[in-house]
């Protein structure tokens, strides 16, 4: 299956990483830890290891984004039964 991505490329042909990655679906983007790990890309483990962390970091915060839409999108009953549950759970905690 082919993806065609709306990511500016640069005059010297590449293509910065983070627009490719704001480019991606979640799903998309969740497979590449996963495909990192099988076929690391560099020889050095430790780059490796700090290219994965950043890249879950950006799969943290598309989640938080899509999670703050969904919230922004969605009816004021429904924020207001939101707001309702997380006050009953802050106080629940304080006990």
């Amino acid at each position: 299956m082919t993806t065609t991505l709306p990511v500016k490329i640069k005059e010297n042909g590449s293509v910065e990483l983070l627009d490719l990655f704001n480019a991606l679906s979640l799903e998309q983007i969740s497979r590449v830890p996963g495909l990192l790990r099988a076929d690391p890309i560099f020889k050095d483990k430790r780059k490796d290891t700090l290219l994965l962390k950043e890249i879950n970091e950006l799969i943290y915060n598309k989640r938080l984004d899509e999670q703050f839409l969904t919230i922004r999108n969605s009816s004021i009953e429904f924020k207001m039964m939101l707001s309702d549950i997380i006050e009953k759970l802050i106080r629940y905690e304080k006990r």
